[in-house]
């Protein structure tokens, strides 16, 4: 392929709209508060807007990031030849099996 793998081009297809994701928020929030300042003759709408814009464009960012590490570390456990897929068992539950193993 020309500009490399298809992984890393279809996680520039997920990912690479962030940045116009934050910002399109944030732009909606504020011109939305905007035309509400203007409409009930306030000052102060257009701030609430930008601030809930903000909100929601890093609330957004947070989740892709969220859902970057997953896929990341599924893609290691691929290459170590695990299933990424399957449950990993709970913390309790592997104290209560490496307490087996041992002979009193």
């Amino acid at each position: 392929m020309l500009f490399g793998s298809g992984k890393g081009m279809k996680a520039f297809g997920r990912y690479g709209s962030l940045g116009f994701e934050l910002l399109g928020s944030i732009a909606v929030g504020y011109y939305g508060g905007r035309f509400l300042d203007r409409r009930f003759d306030t000052h102060w709408i257009a701030f609430v807007g930008f601030l809930l814009g903000c909100y929601a464009g890093f609330r957004a960012l947070y989740k892709a990031s969220k859902r970057m590490q997953r896929d990341i570390e599924n893609e290691e456990a691929l290459e170590r030849g695990e299933d990424p897929w399957a449950k990993k068992p709970k913390a309790s539950e592997k104290e209560e099996s490496d307490g087996d193993d041992k002979d009193s």
